[in-house]
């Protein structure tokens, strides 16, 4: 299989089967601090590629999509080829590691809801953080997808916390990438495993690469026993959780609106001289029984052209909003 990409951890192989598939690699290598830290465990990327394939596999089953297609080997993942978007999604419960150094805050406080970053995808520069704005501005990715991955990552997030919750672990953080296919589909990309968060026991202790971060103790030991727990777990009782998309559908500049000229008159008459315009629209909260995907986005664009909005003298905005 010819070698497509060398990562840090992982290397990306040709399909000899598939165009439309590659083979990503779990390597023995293990790194911390941007590469500074290096070292070669034995068995640790094919306890990280088990643990990949058990948590897509019960992403998948909640709605969840994925790059991910099957196990190939004890070591390697067969997925759908994607182009890899330059913005990394970092979901936090608890504050630890670089968000309490960068707020100088305490270890272990909790966040309610969990707070959601991203990160500019560029070694040579560390993976900074980037507002939204910038990412948008840059050309990277667009204010929809932004929002797409937002709440795909919640709703990962919250899959995630049940199964761990059903074996005793806490999901302190993550990190999410996110690929787009030929057709279009955004999908989550790469790898979860515990080379990509953090999880704690009850106790608080790490059960992740914090122990090698720190050299505090084993960590194919811990990923052993993460896989473990995971096997013991039973993903059939985890409810789905429910989603929201909002349409709001405007008349379109240029056409008269009634309704809006109504409102301003009143207000007008209310003393609200400054009120130069007013545009009166729709809004629809739309609930769904299973995450949100790039299909149903889709699928909304023709409820909008079929029912919701008038095409000739309206246009729909489609909003992603997080069910708390």
């Amino acid at each position: 299989m010819k070698v497509l990409h060398e990562g840090k951890v992982k290397r990306v192989l040709s399909d000899p089967n598939s165009p439309n598939h590659i083979i990503l690699e779990f390597t023995d290598i293990v790194t911390a601090g941007d590469g500074e830290k290096k070292e070669t465990i034995g068995g640790k990327g094919k306890l990280a590629c088990e643990t990949s394939d058990i948590l897509f596999t019960f992403l998948e089953s909640k709605g969840i999509k994925t790059h991910f297609d099957k196990r190939f080997d004890e070591n390697q993942l067969r997925c759908k080829k994607v182009k890899i978007f330059p913005v990394e999604v970092v979901c936090r419960n608890v504050a630890a590691g670089s968000f309490c150094r960068r707020y100088d805050i305490e270890r272990g406080e909790i966040f309610s809801p969990p707070i959601v970053e991203f990160f500019l995808k560029d070694d040579k520069l560390h993976d900074p953080l980037i507002t939204r704005n910038a990412a948008v501005v840059m050309g990277l990715v667009t204010h929809e997808e932004l929002a797409f991955m937002e709440n795909v990552t919640r709703s990962v997030n919250y899959y995630l916390c049940q199964l761990f919750k059903q074996v005793d672990l806490s999901l302190i953080d993550f990190k999410l990438e996110f690929g787009r296919t030929d057709e279009g589909q955004i999908l989550v990309a790469d790898e979860i495993s515990g080379d990509t968060m953090r999880l704690w026991t009850l106790t608080g202790e790490s059960i992740d690469k914090d122990l090698f971060r720190e050299a505090s103790g084993d960590l194919i030991e811990a990923y052993a026993t993460l896989v473990e727990h995971l096997k013991k777990a039973t993903p059939k009782e985890i409810p789905i959780k429910k989603e929201r998309i909002r349409v709001i559908v405007m008349p379109k500049q240029g056409l008269k609106n009634p309704p809006g000229e109504v409102t301003r008159k009143a207000l007008t008459r209310l003393g609200f001289e400054s009120v130069n315009d007013v545009r009166v629209g729709k809004v629809y909260d739309i609930e769904l029984s299973h995450p949100i995907t790039s299909e149903i986005l889709e699928h909304l664009r023709a409820m909008n052209l079929k029912l919701l909005s008038n095409p000739v003298a309206e246009e729909a905005k489609v909003g992603l909003l997080v069910w708390e």
